[in-house]
């Protein structure tokens, strides 16, 4: 597995959770125990430290005493998704959305509910009705500005709206409209930064990361590590380009998160975070001194130990691979295929390639499993199609990628589909289809020139084909791309 598409992809999948709970409002005072306000606190403390059960269980304390507040429902049933309870996700979010229609029955004008609602249709994957709550949104945010042009809150409103909406060039005027009223807002600069993180320059991105920390009063500790932490997210997707890895990036984001622990040294989540720069940077014994510190503060995060064993890939990591799938929640079939998949590749690479098969066929049961609940993603398609070619039955893996790209032909590029060409050319290929193997390897350069497996596959088609020169030079441009077996 490529690691760092999947790096990549993990810390986009961050950075997007960051954005959300940067766009909530955030209850923080200090507060007696019989208050919801102490109990949120105490959530957000279980979060730091990488404990999703504890936040829950304080976000319940909290609806004792507040149960219609929107805010606490919505942050649990983000919690209980990420849990796998994919039940009780489902019921606290309709909760928070029969609550914010109520509340937009009384007034269809109020921006912050139809915001909150778009955000919860969003998570309930009710992805038009969404945009449209998002549109309903922008509309009151622009009613607000058209009655006070200086309203700050409105424009930042408006910006998060648009954000949403993808229109990420209007989201930043709209950012820089509250600025110029309230240039020292920095939660707005925060808001500023993530949209040019995502569109624009990065050294402009990374100039108003500085902004807002510069901003944030020195004693409030919490919010300078999140943004420290956002600053390092940042710097380490662009690190991690398709077109290979940034060394400069990767040690400004190292440099970033380190910043963030001085601040907040018991967040395992950050010291997970540091770990895998660390292993991008090949520091692989500093990586595993992180990791064991993130462990040693929540010893129950599967995460950290799946990173752990995907970094050690020797015998000493099927302890790690057992700890984490122990770990995830018996209903997490997709996370249980992947870690079984991974624990496959790390038993072949020690030569126990009986014990890797079993894994493999593991990983298999728990795909099924998960494209059963979710027939219309095809990334666990894909996947599927690669524990099937891990098994060697090569004729179901080419019918899985098969499906994948029917299904992914709209999109003009699409990574999964690139993947999903490549799986099938290596299913071709060991079955002796040389021919039919080359033309899914072009398929996949034409959609992915940048991809060393897809040029050493196509070189290892044209090389039993007899076509040696044009084999020499697939294999060339392979090494340079940075090929590995």
């Amino acid at each position: 597995m490529n690691g760092n598409k999947r790096i990549s992809k993990k810390l986009g999948a961050k950075l997007a959770l960051t954005l959300l709970a940067l766009a909530i409002i955030c209850i923080t005072a200090e507060a007696q125990e019989n208050t919801a306000e102490y109990w949120i606190d105490r959530a957000d403390e279980y979060m730091n430290n990488g404990s999703i059960e504890g936040a829950v269980s304080a976000y319940d304390e909290a609806l004792k005493i507040d149960p219609d507040n929107t805010t606490i429902l919505i942050h649990k049933a983000l919690e209980l998704s990420v849990l796998g309870r994919v039940n009780e996700s489902s019921e606290t979010y309709e909760r928070a959305l029969s609550l914010l229609d109520e509340n937009l029955l009384k007034d269809p004008n109020d921006a912050k509910a139809w915001q909150w609602k778009a955000t919860v249709l969003g998570s309930m994957k009710r992805q038009n009705e969404s945009l449209a709550a998002y549109e309903k949104t922008l509309e009151a945010f622009n009613r607000r500005i058209e009655t006070d042009s200086k309203d700050a809150d409105a424009w930042v409103g408006k910006g998060n709206s648009l954000m949403n909406l993808g229109k990420w060039e209007e989201a930043q005027d709209a950012y820089n409209r509250a600025i110029e009223i309230d240039p020292q807002d920095y939660h707005t600069w925060g808001r500023k930064a993530e949209v040019i993180g995502r569109i624009g320059d990065l050294n402009e991105s990374v100039e108003a990361y500085d902004r807002t920390i510069e901003l944030i009063p020195s004693g409030n500790t919490q919010e300078l590590s999140g943004y420290w932490m956002s600053k390092a997210e940042v710097l380490a997707i662009r690190g991690l380009s398709d077109d290979g890895p940034r060394t400069d990036l990767l040690e400004e984001a190292l440099t970033a998160i380190n910043h963030s622990l001085e601040l907040d040294p018991k967040s395992s989540s950050k010291w997970h975070f540091k770990a895998t720069i660390l292993s991008e940077l090949d520091r692989k014994d500093e990586a595993v001194e992180a990791f064991d510190e993130g462990l040693r503060l929540n010893p129950e995060n599967a995460d950290n130990w799946l990173w752990k064993a995907n970094l050690l890939v020797e015998n000493e990591s099927q302890e790690a691979y057992d700890k984490a799938i122990e770990l995830i929640a018996e209903n997490n079939s997709e996370d249980l295929a992947l870690d079984w998949l991974s624990k496959g590749w790390a038993l072949n690479k020690t030569g126990r390639t009986d014990e890797a098969q079993a894994a493999f066929q593991k990983s298999l049961e728990f795909y099924e499993t998960a494209i059963s609940g979710n027939t219309g993603n095809i990334r666990l398609l894909q996947q599927k199609g690669l524990v099937l070619f891990e098994l060697g039955r090569y004729d179901e893996a080419i019918e899985a990628y098969d499906q994948v790209l029917k299904n992914s032909l709209s999109l003009e590029f699409d990574t999964t589909a690139v993947s999903a060409w490549i799986g099938k050319g290596d299913s071709l290929r060991l079955q002796g289809k040389n021919e039919e193997a080359l033309e899914a390897y072009n398929k996949a350069i034409d959609l992915g020139p940048h991809y060393s497996n897809a040029w050493h596959g196509r070189g290892e088609a044209q090389k039993a084909m007899g076509q040696v020169g044009n084999a020499g030079m697939s294999f060339l441009v392979a090494d340079k791309l940075g090929y590995e077996e």
